[in-house]
């Protein structure tokens, strides 16, 4: 009996996740046509958007919302874009890109071709000065 449990829990957290991906698609081909190594991760109940700096994880860009990314229904709740550079050997943040508004507002810029060229451009950029 639990081994059915298992496989339906398991069949219905990969319809989350296909459900997930198919809803941010089109930001995932935008980021792919200005940069490389542009990752879709399903941790938990939350579904990562991350662009690779580094081959060891040590450092990426990972794309959000106001906080993360809402996977569920739609992408009303974003509120705009945000792209942080993760640095993990300092433990740092450091915003690249954000549109974002505070909760109750409008959200701000949703268009995805500023968020693509902007990532495309710091990430590309970060490359050539760090030998990414």
């Amino acid at each position: 009996m639990a081994l059915h449990y298992l496989s339906a829990v398991r069949l219905l957290r990969r319809a989350d996740e296909d459900k997930a991906r198919a809803l941010y698609a089109d930001v995932i081909e935008a980021l792919e046509q200005h940069c490389t190594d542009v990752c879709v991760d399903w941790c938990g109940n939350e579904l990562n958007i991350t662009v690779d700096l580094t081959t060891d994880g040590e450092h990426y860009v990972a794309i959000a919302g106001r906080e993360s990314l809402p996977w569920h229904d739609d992408r009303t709740e974003i509120g705009g874009w945000k792209a942080v550079h993760i640095d993990n050997t300092h433990g740092t943040a450091k915003v690249v890109y954000d549109t974002t508004t505070a909760e109750g507002d409008p959200p701000g810029d949703m268009s995805l071709e500023p968020l693509a060229e902007e990532v495309g451009a710091y990430v590309n950029g970060w490359r050539a000065e760090h030998g990414g």
